[in-house]
């Protein structure tokens, strides 16, 4: 009996060191399966959720002289002196068709933007504050004209790319 109860005993373990074994590589390919399957699900919700990079649209404002701008004189505080101011402007958006309701619309634009800059002190335009308060209320012009015909304003702001006063 004793060595029938050592076969028995050594199966016994046999089997006890399989089952182990076996419970040990299931836990780990389990293991190794969720981890691996969750850091693949985090890096596609982070492809997901990467937003769109938009790509800026610029628009030439002005008269359809190439390239187009706007020149107007300045009130003439001494009558013997006339001042000029010459503005090539591009206005910035994301939308395409932004871009397009500018072309369509750009009498209008041209209108707006003449009146502001005719409105204009040589005093103003001596510094860059006051150019840049133009440049700031040339983007509300223009927006609004934008608000009136699509409903909706759509450029960012207006770049004033050569500014020259005579």
């Amino acid at each position: 009996m004793t060595a029938e109860s050592a076969k028995k005993s050594n199966k016994l373990v046999v089997i006890l060191v399989a089952l182990v074994v076996t419970l040990v590589a299931i836990v780990g390919a389990g293991g190794v399966w969720f981890f691996l399957l969750k850091e693949e699900a985090e890096v596609e919700k982070v492809v997901v959720e990467e937003p769109k990079k938009k790509v800026a649209i610029y628009v030439q404002l002005g008269t359809t002289g190439t390239p187009p701008y706007f020149i107007t004189n300045f009130p003439s505080e001494d009558r013997g002196t006339e001042r000029f101011m010459q503005v090539y402007a591009e206005a910035r958006t994301f939308e395409p068709e932004v871009k397009t309701a500018l072309q369509k619309h750009m009498p209008l634009v041209v209108h707006g933007l003449g009146e502001l800059f005719l409105s204009q002190t040589v005093v103003d335009m001596e510094s860059l504050e006051g150019k840049e308060r133009l440049r700031i209320k040339a983007t509300e012009v223009v927006n609004n004209i934008l608000q009136e015909q699509i409903g909706k304003p759509g450029i960012e702001e207006i770049l004033f790319t050569n500014f020259i006063t005579l």
